[in-house]
């Protein structure tokens, strides 16, 4: 099953990277009738992407020199300033508290919250939550390629090789 998640988890990753917004949406829209159906495709795609970036995000950290560690985000807008997490949708605020369970260790609080992230089977929310992660991922991965350190490899491609729009 991790296989076919991955592969999705990938998959909604390349067509987010190459502005496939048509197959973003026809995705996005599958796994909307999915949960409506009582399926959980989108909870084990959200919660393998989000392993994957707790994991670059702690390689990028280094080593803990601490034991009693905790992690913490610091949340921008598109401009760059400090956000609020109050000032955001219910939905994305429990995907970042997902995150934040998943960077300190705590798998149980990480399912509880992809599952309060995810509990409206709406398209809105399905597109809401996985578009925040898928991009949350993708800038992740950019940042580990251009720094040199280590990320899944399931996730596809180095951003470095990625093709623009113009070498097609």
């Amino acid at each position: 099953m991790v296989t076919n998640t991955r592969l999705q988890a990938r998959q909604l990753v390349g067509v987010t990277r190459r502005n496939d917004d048509e197959s973003m949406v026809l995705e996005m829209a599958r796994l909307t009738a999915d949960r409506t159906n009582g399926g959980r495709e989108s909870h084990l795609i959200t919660c393998e992407l989000i392993a994957a970036l707790s994991q670059m995000m702690l390689t990028a950290a280094g080593p803990a020199e601490e034991q009693d560690r905790t992690y913490g985000l610091e949340l921008t807008g598109d401009d760059n300033n400090a956000l609020d997490i109050d000032q955001t949708s219910p939905p994305i605020r429990a995907a970042v508290r997902a995150l934040l369970a998943e960077l300190n260790g705590h798998s149980e609080e990480t399912l509880f919250q992809v599952d309060l992230a995810l509990r409206d089977n709406s398209f809105k929310a399905t597109i809401e939550v996985l578009t925040h992660v898928v991009l949350w991922t993708i800038g992740m991965l950019e940042w580990c390629d251009t720094n040199g350190i280590p990320r899944p490899q399931w996730l596809g491609e180095l951003a470095s090789t990625r093709r623009s729009d113009g070498d097609h």
